[in-house]
């Protein structure tokens, strides 16, 4: 099986850079020297975690993992072939397996549990590493604790391929996030974001989340263009399904608490609709917005698909502390970047649920010197998750 990964893509590769400097975003290389032998323990130090169902893929994917990290499978519902290919691969993986078919917070939970690498490096099976850019992303959060690199979409001769392409641009190009994949974390920051990696109850938007506990600690992000992954053509209407499941994810947090929810949902949903439509037909053109309209539609059916059904049977597990931080102008949903309104309500709503998130002051407690002392405040952070 060969994957033939896009060589050119329009949009973020050429598109226009966006810093916001008021919030705790970076878009950058890191600048810092660091020596190769440091690189080199570094990888020692690094695990590529992989959540994993039923997508052959992974081999490919495998394939390009080009230095000697440890590869973490987090398997949840995996096929046949997905387990005989497991079992006949000749690179050594380390596997683990949860119940909850299709949660990806949980996969990459049992997949963090399941390795004692300080830094962990995110990856989708349908992706493929572009040469060098493990080692990139593991020098860059040598001295940044949070990397994010970019994803080039791959399309076909479809139509709806290359919108899909198109619309996944501009959905995480023209924005730092912390979204997956691929992203690199130095897991000492568990400790300073309440205490877990993923919220295992939101389902779908579990990176989102993590994105946002980083900026109420005040951990930057720091943007890698150079490096690259190629993400495989998507055909047809699958990219419609993830963005419904995207919706049920949505409607979870804002029970939850952990997303603002709109105080008056249809004007918020209509005018930041419009807007978002709006942008996308400027950068994309309105092929490309026509399309993120009928995406749009589905991520909101998605939404009301968990109120009415709650699909996941998550709210028997809810926290006693779960309820809605309402306000009247929630986090849009093409962006994670939260005003400092925004801010304040999820601090609170952390605090009324007994995670106390507070900026961390001193980001040198991530550099490799203070490993130590970091390592063990995110351990004792990651029990009391489990004991949660």
């Amino acid at each position: 099986m060969t994957t033939t990964p896009a060589t050119t893509a329009r949009g973020p590769l050429g598109a226009r850079t966006r810093t916001y400097t008021n919030e705790p975003r970076e878009n950058r290389m890191a600048t810092d020297p660091v020596d190769e032998a440091a690189v080199d323990e570094g990888i020692a130090r690094t695990a590529v975690v992989i959540a994993l169902r039923d997508d052959l893929r992974i081999a490919d994917c495998i394939a390009s993992i080009d230095e000697d990290v440890e590869i973490v499978l987090a398997l949840n519902g995996p096929s046949d072939a997905v387990l005989k290919l497991i079992a006949d691969h000749p690179r050594p993986l380390t596997v683990t397996e949860i119940a909850d078919v299709g949660n990806l917070g949980a996969a990459y939970n049992a997949g963090a549990a399941a390795t004692d690498r300080q830094y962990l490096l995110l990856m989708d099976s349908d992706c493929t590493f572009a040469p060098g850019v493990v080692r990139a992303m593991v020098r860059a959060v040598l001295t940044d604790p949070v990397v994010k690199g970019q994803v080039v979409y791959g399309e076909s001769d479809g139509l709806l391929s290359r919108l899909t392409a198109r619309v996944r641009e501009f959905d995480e190009g023209d924005y730092v996030s912390a979204l997956s994949p691929p992203l690199i974390y130095n897991r000492a920051i568990v400790d300073h974001i309440g205490g877990y990696h993923f919220d295992e109850l939101i389902h779908w938007c579990e990176d989102r989340e993590f994105d946002f506990r980083l900026q109420l600690a005040g951990i930057p992000v720091v943007y890698l263009p150079e490096a690259r992954i190629f993400h495989d053509a998507q055909h047809g209407f699958a990219n419609m399904r993830s963005y419904f499941r995207y919706g049920v994810g949505e409607g979870i947090a804002q029970e939850t608490g952990v997303f603002t929810t709109p105080a008056v949902p249809v004007l918020w949903r209509l005018f930041e609709a419009t807007r978002t439509l709006a942008h996308c037909a400027r950068d994309k053109g309105a092929g490309a917005a026509a399309y993120y309209a009928l995406l749009k539609v589905a991520f909101h059916t998605g939404t009301a698909h968990h109120l009415l059904n709650d699909p996941y049977r998550v709210r028997d597990r809810y926290p006693a502390s779960a309820k809605r931080a309402r306000m009247v102008r929630s986090v849009p949903q093409h962006s994670t970047r939260l005003t400092r309104a925004q801010l304040r309500r999820l601090r609170r709503a952390h605090w009324e649920a007994g995670r106390r998130i507070e900026r961390v002051t001193d980001l040198s407690v991530f550099r490799p010197g203070a490993a130590g002392p970091a390592a063990v405040a995110s351990a004792a952070g990651e029990a009391r998750q489990q004991q949660a």
